[in-house]
């Protein structure tokens, strides 16, 4: 996977850093939703200190990102039944027809 040195700027600070597999659109975009979020929290919490603002924005997304897993596993494990259900119901028909 390739690595890209790409330079992002969120709320005035530029920054460097090295991202595998992603373009550097993909990563621009994603500078501007950090950027976002932060600019939401600062309204919602008329905070400015940007460190804080830099915290609070990572735990919304940590805590969406952990929503998202949890969710992403309960549809697994709901498909897994579900094609369980349909092979036991295959394999009950088949029988059916053998005999």
């Amino acid at each position: 996977m390739q690595s890209n040195e790409v330079v992002i700027k969120i709320r005035g600070r530029s920054i460097s850093m090295a991202v595998d597999g992603l373009t550097e659109l993909e990563i621009g975009g994603i500078a501007d939703q950090v950027g976002e979020k932060m600019e939401a929290i600062e309204e919602k919490t008329k905070i400015a200190d940007t460190s804080k603002l830099s915290i609070l924005a990572a735990m919304e997304f940590a805590i969406e990102l952990h929503n998202l897993k949890q969710k992403s596993e309960n549809t697994t494990e709901a498909d897994l039944r579900k094609i369980s259900d349909l092979v036991a119901k295959l394999e009950g028909a088949m029988e059916k027809q053998l005999f």
